[in-house]
């Protein structure tokens, strides 16, 4: 997948992909992903951390985060792999619909894995053929939910803050 890549292309895609890139993976995939899985899950709040978190009761700590999203990206992207994180979207979305535990991620990984398999390209087929108005409604519901999530966080904070 990198054999064609030359230096030149290496520094192009360090200043126009890679640095820019920085700030947004940083607050969607790290920063809002950790405060929206303490927003969503109470009852998986920690009071005892190994390391010292940023909060004592985290539910995953950013360091945990980026660590697993720097992963990621090293190992999949030199074999043609398209850079990926843990989007906040994502986890509103997956939590709306349904999604609460890590089973249910393991199930949608172990699905798209089997079907990219069984089907390989065949598969792009079948997806441009999914109805677009059916993933409007998907990006919508968890949009809603993001934004649910975020304002009753900023209406909490507020009320905490005018109470001391």
């Amino acid at each position: 997948a990198m054999g064609d890549v030359a230096p030149s292309d290496w520094k192009k895609g360090l200043l126009e992909g890679a640095i820019p890139q920085i700030p947004l993976t940083t607050l969607n995939s790290v920063i809002s992903v950790c405060a929206l899985a303490h927003a969503l899950y109470p009852e998986k709040r920690r009071s005892d951390r190994r390391r010292r978190p940023e909060r004592k009761d985290a539910v995953i700590s950013r360091r945990d985060v980026s660590i697993s999203v720097g992963l990621m990206n090293l190992v999949f992207c030199p074999f043609g792999g398209m850079p990926n994180c843990h989007g906040a979207g994502g986890l509103a979305g997956q939590h709306r619909l349904g999604a609460r535990g890590g089973g249910s991620v393991a199930f949608l990984g172990v699905a798209k894995m089997l079907l990219a398999v069984f089907f390989g390209s065949s598969l792009l087929t079948l997806l441009d053929a999914f109805p677009k108005a059916v993933l409007g409604i998907m990006l919508t519901i968890c949009g809603q939910e993001l934004a649910t999530t975020g304002f009753v966080l900023l209406v909490t904070t507020a009320e905490e803050e005018a109470a001391t």
